[in-house]
């Protein structure tokens, strides 16, 4: 994929979707962690690659924020579809793709998709739809 300049809020907010997927059932588990870990470094850098720091690992720190701070699941997803309304121009279908994929593996990650993820996951379909 071609490099694309994003500004950070967009990573940011990446960060809380993907902090709101692995927490759907109220637990974080450490494979969830470092499936996200994976995918930041396998899909997100090499599309990201702005100089001299990688922009996706803002989605990392977001991420780690929400973790810290215990933002709820519903709260961090809210905040992913406010901003996805409001700046539908930073997410052309490749990246909608990819942010599928990411939260897909995050799902999967601890003991493949419970009911609060996929509940979560297809919000997210129907967010994209639209």
């Amino acid at each position: 994929m071609e490099n694309t300049k994003i500004n950070t809020e967009l990573f940011e907010h990446l960060g809380k979707l993907f902090y709101a997927v692995a927490t759907a059932d109220q637990h974080l588990h450490e494979e969830e962690t470092l499936r996200l870990k994976k995918e930041i470094e396998k899909y997100w850098k090499p599309r990201f690659t702005e100089a001299p720091y990688s922009m996706a690992y803002y989605i990392w720190h977001a991420f780690e924020n929400a973790r810290r701070s215990d933002t709820t699941a519903e709260r961090a997803f809210e905040e992913f579809n406010t901003y996805f309304k409001e700046n539908p121009e930073e997410f052309p279908d490749e990246v909608l793709k990819l942010i599928m994929d990411t939260a897909n593996a995050i799902a999967k990650a601890y003991a493949d998709k419970n009911k609060s993820e996929l509940i979560l996951l297809a919000r997210l379909q129907l967010l994209f739809e639209k």
